[in-house]
């Protein structure tokens, strides 16, 4: 699967560059609402929204007026909460963040609006590599409490997180000239577990904004 993800990516990108303009470059920065849908045994599990961040570079391949090709290179927050709810004397509280390098290729197609502006539809395959992550714990049993936190290990061992992610992107977007807003979903597809019998996937809602100097 990891093959035909980034053999995808590759095949769109070489394709829009042989065949676009010079390209538009930018930046953009915006707002991730993430999750992960996990399961152990077979059983799903509940989890939480987190918020965090995204901010990077951007580039559009323009192919046609109409189409385009659109890479991105980000710093892109993940993860998820975890809660055991119970009363005020006894809980657990649970947050992951997982920081990822990520490239996100999409095809676009726009509908030009009139005045410089343009809606856009997009959608596409993503890639991304764990560059470090942080969980944060607070148990509270019979009203004391105990907190902490620890440093999430990328790798191929039971308790680590495997580095490589990779699913597919789809949203829409507004463009007004060298501006650009997009809302985005993010589908993880990449079983990020090494524990056997259990996966955990990345997804993420995410808000940005752009700017293009050319």
């Amino acid at each position: 699967m990891k093959k035909i993800i980034f053999t995808g990516i590759l095949s769109i990108l070489f394709v829009g560059i042989s065949f676009a303009q010079a390209p538009r470059i930018g930046v953009t920065a915006g707002l991730n609402v993430s999750n992960m849908t996990t399961k152990s045994d077979g059983q799903s599990e509940t989890n939480d929204f987190k918020a965090g961040f995204q901010v990077g570079v951007v580039a559009d391949f323009a192919i046609t007026e109409n189409f385009s090709i659109i890479p991105e290179l980000l710093f892109s927050q993940r993860g998820a909460k975890h809660e055991v709810k119970g009363d005020a004397n006894n809980y657990e509280k649970s947050s992951m963040t997982l920081n990822y390098l990520q490239l996100p290729i999409n095809a676009a197609y726009k509908f030009d609006v009139g005045m410089g502006s343009k809606l856009f539809i997009f959608a596409g395959p993503y890639l991304g590599y764990g560059l470090s992550g942080k969980t944060k714990w607070e148990d509270v049993f019979e009203g004391k409490k105990e907190t902490g936190s620890e440093n999430v290990k990328f790798g191929s061992k039971e308790n680590d997180v495997k580095p490589f992610d990779f699913g597919v992107n789809a949203g829409v977007g507004y463009q007004y000239e060298k501006i650009f807003f997009k809302l985005q979903y993010n589908l993880g597809l990449a079983n990020l577990s090494n524990a056997s019998g259990s996966s955990a996937k990345n997804t993420n809602i995410g808000v940005s904004v752009g700017y293009f100097f050319n």
